[in-house]
C-alpha cells in the first residue's frame, strides 16, 4: 500500500508541475493580449466610436464609463479588467484546446470565430443606451465582435509557441515561469473548476470515459455557439430596423 501510495505521488508531482507551466504559459500569454487587444485595442475602439458620435458625449454607458470622455483612473480599471478577463480566456483556452479536433486549420478558425461569436452576443444587445445611441449599429456590432475574435486568434499563436515543449515556460526557472499563474488569485473559484477538471481527467476517469466526456463537451460547444449565433443575428437585425 505504502509503495503504491509513494509511487503514485512519485506520478503525481511531475504531472501536476507540467500542468502548472502550462496553465501558467496559457495565462501569460493570455493576459497580455487581454491587455493589448481587449485594453488598448477596446479603448482605441471605444474613442473611435464616440468621435463618430459626438452627441453621445458625456452620456454613461452600460458598463458605467461617459462616452467620448477617458480618465486616467477609468481607462487603469478597463486596461486591469482586460487583463484579467485575458488571464481567463487564457486558461478556457488551455481546456478547449483539448477538445478541438481536425486539421490545424480547421482548429484555429474554430478557437477564433467560436469566442467571436460567444463573446459578441453577450456584448451586443437591445437593451441599454450603447448600441442604440453608437452609431452606424453595425459597425459598432462588428467592433466588439472582432474584438474577441482577435484576442483569440492571436492566443492561439502565441499560446502554442509558448506552450511548447522546447518554449520558454517548460524550460525556464520555476519562479519566473509560474509567476503569471498570480493572476489567478482574483479568479480562485475557476482556478478550483479548472483543477478539479484536471484531476478528474488525468487520474479518475479511465480513457474510454475521457474520450465519451471530450465528444460530449464538443456537443455542449456546438450548441453553445448554435445559441449565441442565433441571438447575435436577431439583436444584430433588431438593432438595424
Amino acid at each position: 500500500m505504502g509503495t503504491q501510495l509513494s509511487a503514485g505521488g512519485s506520478r503525481w508531482g511531475p504531472a501536476a508541475g507540467r500542468a502548472a507551466r502550462r496553465l501558467s504559459a496559457s495565462t501569460a500569454a493570455g493576459a497580455l493580449l487581454g491587455l493589448l487587444v481587449g485594453g488598448v485595442g477596446g479603448r482605441l475602439a471605444m474613442g473611435l466610436l464616440a468621435a463618430m458620435n459626438p452627441t453621445a458625449t458625456g452620456v454613461i454607458s452600460d458598463d458605467g464609463f461617459r462616452i467620448g470622455q477617458f480618465t486616467p483612473s477609468g481607462t487603469a480599471n478597463l486596461l486591469v479588467a482586460t487583463t484579467l478577463i485575458g488571464a481567463l480566456g487564457g486558461g478556457i483556452y488551455l481546456v478547449l484546446r483539448q477538445v478541438a479536433f481536425g486539421p490545424r486549420w480547421f482548429r484555429a478558425l474554430s478557437l477564433s470565430l467560436g469566442p467571436a461569436i460567444v463573446v459578441g452576443s453577450m456584448v451586443v444587445h437591445v437593451d441599454g443606451v450603447d448600441f442604440i445611441l453608437l452609431r452606424p449599429p453595425l459597425f459598432a456590432v462588428a467592433v466588439f465582435v472582432a474584438i474577441p475574435g482577435i484576442y483569440a486568434a492571436l492566443l492561439t499563436v502565441l499560446a502554442e509557441r509558448w506552450l511548447a515543449p522546447d518554449g520558454p515556460f517548460a524550460r525556464g526557472r520555476r519562479v519566473l515561469t509560474l509567476a503569471p499563474l498570480l493572476l489567478w488569485i482574483p479568479l480562485a473559484p475557476v482556478l478550483a473548476v479548472l483543477v478539479a477538471g484536471w484531476l478528474l481527467g488525468e487520474w479518475a476517469l479511465p480513457a474510454r470515459a475521457r474520450a465519451a466526456a471530450l465528444w460530449v463537451a464538443r456537443a455542449g460547444l456546438v450548441g453553445l455557439f448554435s445559441a449565441s449565433l442565433y441571438a447575435l443575428v436577431r439583436d444584430t437585425v433588431r438593432l438595424l430596423e
